[in-house]
This record gives C-alpha cells, structure tokens and sequence, in this order.
C-alpha cells in the first residue's frame, strides 16, 4: 500500500460526522506535526499556510465531514472503523471516501510535496466544518482571510476538491433555501369528518398545489443562462396525529428549493404572498447563496491548459465555493471523488484519481 492509499485508508477508517469532526481534524493537525508542515486551528478548521510574500494566491478547501451512512446493512463494506478502507479493483471503499477524504488525502500529498520548496505564489489548504450542513466552517475561514491576508493580494483563486471525478470543473451552482411549511386546523374523531370545519391536511394538499403551480411559474421567470431553471422540491410531510382515527390539529411539510441569482433574495416574499395566511412559513437553517465564476476567469484558463477535454459545468448541489464567490473570489470544483456514489451505501473513490488530482493541483500551482 503507497502513501496516497495508507492515508486514504486513515481518514476513512474516522468517523466524522457533521458536528462530530474533532477526531479527523486531530489526526490531519498530528500529520502535519509529524511532517513539519505550519498547521493551525482556525475555529475548528485546519489551516496549512505557505506565505512567501506573493501577491498571487490560491486556496485548496476540502472539508472534513460527511454525511451518516444510512442502513449499514446495506454496505457490502465496512464504512468506517479498523476494517474500513477496502481495495477492490482500483476503488477504496468507505464512507466520505469521495465525499471529500479523497480530496483531503489530495491537498495533505499536494502540501507535504511543497512543505521544502519555495512555493511560487502563497498557498492556503483549508480543511473545514460542517460543509455538508451550513458551510460555516468555511465561513469562518473566509472572514479570517478577509481579516488577516486579502489586503495582502491582487489575485486569489480557490479550488474546492470535492468530486468531480478529475474530469470537469464545476463553475457554480445554484443557491438552496430550506423551508418547513405548517398548517393547522381543527381536531376530531375521523368517524365524524363532516364535523371537523378545518382540517390542517387537506389545507396542505391544497398548498402542495400552489406550490408545484408557483414552481412553473417562476421557472419561466427566473431561468439562468448557466444555472439553469429554479426547482422546488417536497422532501417531506408530517402530521401531529396520535392515531389513526383522530384527525391532526396540524400537518407540516418541508421543502428543498433550488434558486437562481434573481430569484434568490426574492424567494420567500414571492411565497408568502402565494400562501397568504394558510401556512406558517419557517426557515430551516440559513439560506446558502447560489455561487459562479465567469467561464472565462483565470482558474477556468488554466485549468483548460491541464486538462484534456476537460468538461465545464455546474453542480446540482450546493457547496462551499459561494463563500468565495460572493466576495468577489473565483472559484472552482475540481476533485478525484465520484459524484455519481457520493450520500448513498458503499461510497467508493478510484485510487488511480488521487494521482490525477494530484498532478492537476501542482500544475496549478507551478502555472499560476
């Protein structure tokens, strides 16, 4: 087993789930200690910084959580633990092993090939928090940089390694409100529905319609040239019933919606007035802004240069580069993981993308 596999293989044998990080990031700041690289905490994330008073600068983030396994029975693999870390044909098996420890083993190689060379620009590899949450790891990072170091450049680009299987960068995606609707109603005993004036689940039926109707309607408004269309998504529908024949003084539901750059900010206003009074509207966690780079910005050029055939996209799902782009920072996704295993049993990462990833990285850094 190489470096790259035993590494892999460490990272992927840690459980870290969202919120539950501190084991990996302990093991990634021994690591460096172990190889003399200059790591630092940055409220929970882990900073490698290489400062060589360049006014060029790129930043490698990956982050360290990952989403929970779902039905171990279902893993032909062990997703974590001593026995974690499988290799069969070319793919090392696990859980996060894509989504991003892939990425991670990447950027530790890329900073340990340069942790005895004067790089040629400032390097930043960001390890960071709660991506698959909120991305306020990465938050806090950007507002230590902002802080701290982006006074001291003129250009700065960031590559985000989360998985694009080496074959195509992602330039932007688009933003995501989360949303529990509520409604309410009157309570009774189902043998007497005609009794029962409000009833809180056929209310949200009725919403679930206007909802599907908006969602046409703002698709034909609100399409984006390289984002694409708007969607909204029902995820899930609850009751508060207590059993089968009482009917529930209220019923909720919640939504995934997907928006575009002039939608975004506008999103709730437009919904309220569609409900009116006949739903409670309640934000779950913080709305993520959608995020993009210019086709032909800089890091885009050069990746062109590196990469054969190189596709360029978007991403479906969110992910931290927003942060950057929203202050005016290009930024990119670009990584050895598989997007297509990624949040589902038996994740798996091809080991020969580590390599690839690798390899693209250091060109980067030579050619930027």
């Amino acid at each position: 087993m190489n470096l790259s596999q035993k590494n892999l293989k460490q990272l992927i044998q840690i459980k870290s789930y969202s919120g539950q990080e501190k084991e990996l990031a302990d093991f990634i700041m021994a690591f460096c200690q172990k190889n003399n690289m200059p790591a630092e905490n940055q409220d929970e994330n882990i900073i490698i910084k290489y400062l060589v008073g360049s006014k060029k600068c790129l930043i490698f983030n990956a982050h360290l959580d990952t989403v929970k396994e779902g039905s171990i029975s279902s893993w032909t693999y062990p997703p974590f633990g001593k026995k974690a870390g499988i290799i069969k044909d070319g793919k090392m098996f696990g859980l996060g092993s894509s989504d991003d420890k892939g990425g991670i083993t990447s950027l530790l190689l890329l900073a340990l090939e340069f942790k005895n060379k004067k790089t040629p620009i400032d390097l930043f590899f960001t390890f960071v928090v709660n991506e698959e949450i909120d991305g306020s790891g990465t938050e806090s990072f950007v507002n230590y940089f902002i802080d701290k170091f982006a006074k001291n450049y003129n250009d700065v680009s960031v590559i985000i390694a989360e998985p694009t299987n080496c074959k195509k960068i992602e330039i932007g995606h688009r933003g995501n409100i989360f949303l529990k609707l509520t409604t309410t109603g009157n309570s009774g005993h189902s043998s007497n529905p005609e009794k029962i004036t409000t009833k809180s689940i056929e209310k949200m039926i009725k919403i679930v319609s206007k909802i599907k109707k908006l969602e046409k309607e703002l698709q034909m408004f609100y399409f984006d040239d390289v984002l694409g269309y708007p969607t909204i998504c029902l995820t899930g529908f609850n009751t508060s019933k207590s059993s089968i024949n009482k009917i529930p003084s209220e019923c909720n539901t919640t939504w995934d919606i997907r928006t575009t750059p002039l939608l975004h900010d506008k999103f709730i206003n437009i919904l309220g007035k569609k409900l009116g009074k006949d739903a409670e509207i309640e934000l779950i966690g913080k709305p993520v802004s959608y995020g993009l780079t210019e086709k032909n910005s800089k890091i885009v050029n050069l990746f062109k240069k590196i990469v054969t055939d190189l596709e360029i996209t978007i991403s479906h799902s969110s992910n931290d580069s927003a942060f950057f782009t929203n202050i005016g920072i290009p930024a990119i996704t670009f990584g050895p993981g598989n997007k297509e295993v990624i949040h589902q049993e038996n994740e798996f990462v091809e080991l020969e993308n580590i390599k690839k990833s690798l390899s693209v990285y250091k060109n980067l850094i030579n050619n930027y």
